[in-house]
């Protein structure tokens, strides 16, 4: 980890949330994939703090034959980053990850992965509850089906959460925001 960098929060970019037919994937998981490798990338070769949380094998929307818990390709841990292997929903279920936040408060810190409807919201939910100026990047949100609502519906539901906390960001943020990823909006144009 490197201190007075921002933070990019890769949150469960795994198999499990873009492969058809998984109870959790987003329809739009290919696309969405895409967007966080890039996020990513930039963020790499930007020199931001890269920090993965991901759910292990067995943990809540991993259990069953079939879960498939290694990350998408393109987004793997490299060995300079962190990575937080959690049993819990939020990526504050790793106990670690509110000292690692509270180290790069103020360069700020942004969040992408999957899913809205779960992680992502008690994520953001937990960092207001912690005090940690997390924000959820609009354009790297995935989402899912949950009951009748589809994962259009619970990702705008995720957004608007996070925009009422005050948390939701975009890439035209950038420019001025967080100042070092003047070009993370063309990564992804």
């Amino acid at each position: 980890m490197v201190l007075g960098t921002p933070l990019l929060l890769c949150v469960d970019l795994q198999m499990e949330f873009i492969a058809p037919g998984r109870p959790w994937a987003d329809p739009d998981g290919e696309e969405l994939a895409q967007s966080c490798i890039s996020v990513l990338d930039h963020a790499r070769r930007s020199g931001w703090t890269i920090v993965h949380t991901q759910l292990h094998q067995g943990g809540p929307m991993l259990e069953g034959g079939g879960a498939m818990p290694r990350s998408i390709p393109g987004c793997a841990p490299r060995r300079e980053e962190v990575l937080l292997k959690r049993a819990g929903i939020s990526a504050f279920a790793h106990p670690d990850l509110d000292g690692v936040l509270a180290a790069c408060q103020e360069e700020g810190s942004v969040m992408i992965g999957f899913t809205a409807p779960m992680s992502l919201t008690t994520t953001l939910y937990d960092a207001a509850d912690r005090g940690h100026s997390l924000k959820l990047l609009e354009e790297a949100c995935g989402a899912a089906h949950v009951g009748e609502w589809g994962a259009e519906h619970t990702r705008a539901l995720c957004l608007a959460t996070a925009e009422k906390l005050g948390r939701l960001t975009s890439l035209a943020d950038y420019d001025g925001a967080l100042g070092q990823l003047a070009t993370l909006r063309r990564a992804l144009a």
